[in-house]
């Protein structure tokens, strides 16, 4: 099952900007557009004091409100603003209304639902002046939840009549986008694939770097594959190495077949930016297709966007969602196992559990879940990789690779699993050994990867060893579903199979 995405299929989605020391959040539907704040505002007549001018905006004289005043009076004095050096302006519209208000910044975006939003009261004494009716609270976020149709209610609050309603102007892009740069690229991408921009914050390691995953970060209580954005579009690479940054959730379509036990009808990762610089939406006229077979590294996009800080490269958002490679790193999930409360207080007791827990790498073959230590795992590679074809012979050996430099053997898994195995997966798990001639790598084929779970090893007491199916470690893990699942020694395996392919050798 695949999750066809579309516009509206997920939560509601506010653009989140800073206002007067608020985090202030705004439906995306309602901004139309982000520009700078000019250096002087022209004259407006109106009859209130927080209507500081307008601002000229292709032929519209749009009003502007510092938004500031009305939300608090901190900031007027004698009917004077202070000075709070206001940096962009967001365009907004309701309806056919469009005003604009000065604010400090954008945060960027977040879907918020009815369990992270929190009505507020207001006395009634101050009934026409109620801006807010919300506040909310999500990830690193806690502010208000601004009305656009209330700021319009304002008494004596002047608008512009929307110009993109009229039947002359009526083409544009159909939904909201966000604008963000990376490494100085600066790029779009439709807000229906967006799941959430998250701020500048430290990256996690991932079990093995690939050249598309390049770390994990924590969101919504688990850890989700951070991509290196410019090797996904096809524009190089960002510097090796790097463990910070601003990030896109975006949302993927699940690969086919969906993950076991998957209940959730997509996927996440993050795209690793530098920043969030623009959300609204833009006319027709702003947006030039691109000639894709004409353009190297244009895979992904539609073509060019025009905004008020210059070009950006449209992403395409199905595109994005159907990513061979987005939509298997998209169901791989971490999630930390909370601390367990006790009723002993011992400190010996819990640093012996810590020091006795390892990381293990979970996946699945076929419908069955496996763990390896991931002290054994060299590194994780897409089933892409150029296979050189070799004769099977007893130990299993499917063909040569190359990987980082060093040609590793692809081992057959019915060796270690018996005929519920794989020789097809979507991934290949390249294993590591100590060896008397240096380390010794190989590969195997795996259909699915899920988490990296510190655990404690298991064994299994089992009164008659030979009891255990062939081929099968004893040791399990429990995973944070409360399930057992089954230790296998990748490398241990590799290095008997390989060890018999030496013996046939010499024979």
């Amino acid at each position: 099952m695949t999750a066809v995405l579309q516009p509206g299929t997920h939560d509601t989605l506010y653009g989140l900007i800073r206002l007067a020391g608020l985090c202030a959040a705004l439906p995306v539907a309602a901004i139309r557009e982000v520009v700078p704040c000019p250096p002087q505002l022209d004259p407006f007549p109106a009859s209130r004091a927080d209507i500081l001018g307008a601002l000229e905006l292709r032929g519209e004289v749009i009003p502007v409100i510092d938004l500031a005043r009305a939300l608090t009076s901190a900031s007027v004095v004698n009917g004077e603003s202070q000075s709070d050096d206001r940096s962009i302006i967001v365009i907004l519209r309701h309806e056919q209304h469009v005003f604009a208000v000065l604010a400090d910044g954008i945060l960027g975006v977040m879907p918020l639902t009815s369990r992270e939003i929190n009505p507020l009261g207001h006395s009634t004494a101050n009934e026409g002046e109620r801006l807010f009716f919300s506040t909310f609270r999500v990830e690193t976020h806690n502010g208000v939840v601004l009305d656009p149709a209330a700021i319009i209610a304002l008494p004596g609050m002047v608008t512009a009549t929307d110009r993109s309603a009229r039947k002359d102007d009526a083409r544009q892009i159909d939904e909201p986008i966000l604008v963000f740069t990376v490494a100085g690229l600066r790029l779009a991408l439709p807000a229906s694939c967006v799941d959430a921009s998250l701020p500048r914050a430290d990256l996690l390691p991932t079990p093995a770097e690939t050249e598309l995953w390049i770390a994990q970060r924590e969101y919504k209580g688990a850890e989700i594959p951070v991509i290196d954005t410019l090797h996904l579009l096809g524009h190089g690479s960002l510097p090796a190495g790097r463990r910070s940054g601003a990030s896109i959730v975006v949302r993927t379509q699940l690969p086919d077949p969906a993950p076991p036990g998957w209940t959730e009808s997509f996927g996440l990762v993050a795209l690793l930016i530098d920043s969030v610089d623009d959300i609204g939406r833009f006319a027709a006229r702003c947006f030039a297709p691109l000639l894709q077979d004409a353009v190297a590294g244009a895979v992904l996009s539609r073509g060019m966007l025009e905004t008020a800080e210059g070009s950006a490269l449209l992403i395409d958002a199905q595109k994005l969602a159907t990513h061979e490679g987005l939509r298997n790193l998209g169901v791989i999930r971490n999630v930390p196992e909370h601390a367990k409360t006790t009723v002993h207080s011992a400190q010996s007791d819990e640093r012996a559990t810590r020091t006795s827990e390892k990381p293990f790498l979970v996946f699945s073959v076929g419908e069955q879940r496996f763990s390896t230590p991931l002290a054994a795992v060299e590194e994780i590679l897409l089933a892409q990789t150029a296979i050189l074809p070799m004769p099977p012979g007893k130990c299993g050996m499917i063909g040569l690779f190359a990987s980082r430099g060093h040609c590793v053997p692809l081992l057959d898994l019915a060796h270690v699993l018996g005929d519920g195995a794989t020789r097809d997966g979507r991934y290949i798990i390249v294993t590591r050994s100590d060896h008397s001639e240096g380390l010794r790598r190989a590969g195997f084929r795996v259909d699915e990867l899920h988490s990296v779970d510190r655990k404690v090893l298991q064994e299994i007491a089992a009164k008659d060893r030979s009891a255990q199916l062939p081929g099968l470690p004893g040791p399990t893990i429990r995973l944070n579903d409360g399930h057992a699942c089954t230790v296998l020694d990748l490398a241990g395996a590799a290095e008997r199979l390989l060890n018999t392919a030496a013996a046939q050798a010499t024979i």
